[in-house]
């Protein structure tokens, strides 16, 4: 049966050609849509490292504008006077560079017998508790750490699977801006959302002065957002300034996320839109086929072919049709991962491929069901009358 409706294939290929050109494109789309969304959806599996709940931040409104006495006497009061609220549970300084804010600082140097390239974080010693850090070796910065005879650093579990991988490299000295001691290891600290590209990342001890772009406060559970005008009174009040802003990590986290998920939702709505219009073509030149090939429907049950061999041909028509179409799709999403095209990783790709496949295939099958069904009712002595 296969060699004859290949045979019913060719001889309309003019008209099939547009029925394949179809399903081509609209596999091709599906491809790249389900990649893109699959990389960055197996991102979202990588731990974000942080607490984002009962955590609030103060952006700090230019204190650097201050001299180093002053701000150093007002950095140490607004600390003092944080802590001193019941809401408060830990309190942390932080730069530019803090969760959710959008910036970056990146490093790199062949210094240590192999080029290295990573994000770098200023921390001080409050980081961890503040915001929950999973330390999975070694220790976090502390105090004393402050007059250590080599500054300590600290590197994430990514970075060292990527750098130092089987092995410990706690006391180990690191070459960056001067010799430094690596102290510990953290499970993550993707400050940039959940959705941003895991990259290696390493954090500096940084005096709280130096810090002073925004505080970060781990609250105690249940604060609620009452309390925000409080505690910007007691901002404004210790830093002679009225321009702080108060965020909550965790609204701050879904909102960033918001926007990826936006995006996915308008790619793969796109691509339904595209796979409903295929299915409405394909649907009406199945049923147009059927109505036009009444009569070779007729003779083939005249002839001993029952309900199921009819309902079975015109399913295998489709099928043979649209599995042409994928054979010639696949041939150019697969020159993607051969080809390196992209730094996606390759197995994404064969995933997409796999999952258009089985999208489009599960489609066509359904729109060719139900008009397969009509044609296997059709009787001989209705072809023939309607003939």
């Amino acid at each position: 049966m296969i060699g004859h409706i290949l045979k019913l294939i060719w001889n309309k290929k003019g008209s099939n050609s547009l029925m394949i050109l179809e399903i081509f494109l609209a596999f091709l789309v599906l491809f790249f849509v389900l990649a893109y969304v699959l990389y960055n959806l197996d991102k979202t599996s990588a731990p974000l490292g942080f607490a984002t709940v009962d955590r609030w931040e103060v952006q700090l409104d230019n204190l650097d504008a201050l001299d180093s006495i002053e701000l150093k006497t007002t950095i140490e009061n607004l600390e003092s006077n944080l802590l001193a609220l019941e809401e408060v549970e830990e309190v942390s300084f932080a730069n530019s560079i803090s969760p959710f804010s959008g910036s970056m600082w990146t490093t790199g140097n062949d210094e240590n017998g192999f080029e290295f390239s990573a994000m770098v974080v200023p921390a001080d010693y409050g980081l961890a508790n503040t915001l929950d850090l999973n330390i999975v070796e070694g220790r976090f910065f502390t105090e004393e750490d402050y007059d250590a005879t080599y500054k300590p650093i600290i590197m994430t579990k990514h970075f060292m699977e990527k750098y130092y991988p089987n092995k410990s490299m706690i006391d180990s000295t690191f070459l960056l801006q001067g010799t430094r001691k690596i102290v510990g290891v953290v499970e993550a600290y993707r400050y940039r959302g959940a959705f941003e590209e895991l990259y290696p990342t390493i954090m500096l001890l940084e005096p709280k002065v130096d810090n002073n772009s925004a505080v970060l406060l781990k609250m105690k559970p249940g604060t609620p957002t009452s309390f925000e005008e409080k505690l910007s009174n007691v901002v404004n009040t210790t830093t002679k300034r009225t321009g702080n802003v108060i965020n909550n990590l965790e609204k701050e986290r879904i909102s960033e996320d918001r926007e990826s998920w936006m995006i996915f939702i308008a790619l793969l709505s796109i691509c339904g839109f595209l796979c409903v219009n295929v299915a409405l073509g394909l649907f009406g030149v199945l049923w147009y086929n059927i109505n036009k090939r009444k009569a070779e429907i007729g003779l083939r049950q005249a002839l001993g072919a029952n309900g199921l061999d009819i309902s079975k041909q015109f399913i295998l028509e489709v099928i043979l049709l649209t599995l042409v179409a994928l054979i010639i799709g696949v041939f150019f999403a697969v020159q993607v991962p051969l080809l390196q095209l992209t730094e996606f990783p390759n197995v994404m790709f064969y995933k997409a491929i796999l999952y258009s496949i089985v999208i489009i295939l599960s489609l066509v099958f359904i729109c060719a069901l139900f008009p397969s069904i009509q044609a296997a009712k059709i009787t001989p002595a209705n072809s023939l009358h309607e003939d």
